[in-house]
């Protein structure tokens, strides 16, 4: 069996090189290489095939965040995985909006991150329960409480997770309505009734529910 092909993009040499090896003693993971930052993965890209970027946050020249746009733009087939000491709710928010499929923590065991790269590269997203813990600790404004209070999973049709993913995507009501072919007026019925059915009152009570029941696209 082939193995899955990692690259891992983070300028602190040492925390990459151990990652690598730790990632080596895996069975179904390769990493292929190491690089400094996202300018150097997406060079690297360009002439390797690779399966996943597991990208720190913060490096000089080109971010963690930045990176997965791009990569989500030039390579929309290749998985990208946030690997970060950050647990700061706006950059988990941002990370979510650019299109990550996974955000982890650098205080992941090695079972759980083995865990977390099969999940991924099955198609399915990965956040470590910190991550999903700080998100749901967001104030949301527009509640009494301050909170939007997450209920238990609700019935939703297909079309209500669709509108709701691309929600979360901070995708406009006109551009929700031309990707799926309906009226913008329709998108909006379509908001105020996920809001009123699930119980909460912004784009962020949505995210938050979709984390909570892996609704995240």
């Amino acid at each position: 069996m082939q193995k899955i092909k990692i690259l891992i993009a983070d300028d602190h040499t040492i925390v990459a090189e151990s990652l690598g090896m730790l990632i080596n003693r895996m069975p179904d993971f390769e990493v292929v290489a190491t690089v400094k930052n996202g300018q150097e993965a997406l060079a690297y890209m360009g002439t390797h095939e690779i399966d996943m970027v597991l990208s720190d946050l913060q490096m000089p020249v080109m971010g963690g965040i930045e990176t997965t746009i791009r990569i989500r733009k030039e390579y929309p087939h290749v998985k990208t995985i946030l690997l970060t000491m950050s647990e700061d709710a706006t950059v988990i928010k941002e990370a979510l909006v650019a299109g990550i499929d996974g955000y982890i923590v650098k205080s992941i065991e090695k079972k759980e991150l083995e865990a977390a790269l099969k999940r991924v590269i099955n198609g399915q997203k990965y956040f470590s329960d910190a991550v999903v813990m700080r998100l749901a600790e967001i104030p949301n404004q527009a509640t009494a409480s301050g909170k939007d209070e997450i209920g238990e999973h609700v019935p939703l049709t297909a079309r209500e997770i669709e509108i709701m993913q691309l929600i979360i995507q901070e995708f406009t009501n006109a551009e929700i309505a031309e990707k799926i072919f309906i009226s913008p007026t329709t998108v909006e019925t379509h908001r105020r009734n996920l809001m009123k059915k699930l119980g909460v009152s912004s784009a962020l009570g949505l995210m938050k529910y979709a984390m909570k029941h892996g609704l995240v696209k």
